[in-house]
């Protein structure tokens, strides 16, 4: 869980509180693929193309991959790692941290930082670790042998997918997003070329649901020889607004 920290005894909220709100809520909001841009021209280093017999495609066990993340060609002060477990031939957990630097020095108010990211954003359900001036966030993947999700907290939330969450499957694919009891139908259609796969998902319009939002998001992205991603830009359209982020493999 989050630390405990002991509140400080105030009346007011201090400058130096209100820009840290400020900075957290711009960086979670950028995690969360809320800034709104145009789709941007990013260029993504090519894999492995829908010729690869992904499904005879066995990752290694023990191996450790590093991400930064863009939001609008900005690099955020965050790096994500996470190291692959083998559970079996088909089954792979992807563990890490999304480890966030924080805008204090290190013999900065800590406490108060924890204080208020717990406050704000509730980051204490999520086993949040303060460790001197970084931020840790637990992150957890469980996908198959293609690197194909079945559940992710990797935007904070945890969802569960089922059968899949479609990652790299030519055509059209239909599965199911939760998040606690709420699930949402979805249909992904996607395309390969030259090793760079495209991959567009939307409410699946046979099992709509009366008020549901009607957001579409788009996955530009290329998978090494293990279905392992290697970079992915996210894009995300809702009533005209356009919202990016951008992984790379370091």
């Amino acid at each position: 869980m989050f630390p405990t920290h002991r509140r400080a005894q105030s009346t007011g909220v201090p400058a130096n509180r209100s820009l840290l709100r400020a900075f957290f809520g711009l960086t979670v909001i950028a995690l969360l693929a809320a800034c709104a841009s145009p789709e941007p021209k990013v260029a993504i280093r090519s894999g492995i193309g829908q010729t690869a017999n992904l499904d005879a495609i066995r990752p290694p066990s023990g191996v450790t991959y590093r991400y930064s993340l863009e939001a609008d060609g900005v690099q955020l002060p965050v790096d994500l790692r996470l190291r692959s477990k083998r559970r079996s031939a088909k089954i792979y957990d992807y563990s890490g941290t999304l480890n966030l630097t924080l805008p204090v020095p290190e013999s900065g108010n800590l406490e108060e930082v924890g204080d208020l990211i717990a406050e704000a954003f509730k980051l204490d359900q999520l086993n949040v670790r303060l460790r001197k001036n970084k931020l840790l966030i637990p992150v957890q993947l469980r996908t198959d042998n293609r690197f194909r999700s079945l559940s992710s907290n990797l935007v904070l939330t945890q969802s569960q997918f089922r059968p899949h969450d479609c990652f790299a499957v030519i055509g059209t694919c239909r599965y199911t997003s939760s998040v606690g009891k709420r699930s949402i139908a979805l249909i992904a259609e996607t395309t390969e070329k030259d090793g760079v796969w495209r991959t567009k998902t939307r409410p699946d319009p046979r099992k709509r649901k009366p008020g549901q939002r009607n957001a579409e998001q788009t996955l530009i992205y290329s998978i090494d020889k293990n279905a392992v991603l290697i970079d992915m830009v996210l894009l995300e359209k809702e009533q005209g607004n356009r919202r990016t982020m951008v992984f790379r493999r370091r």
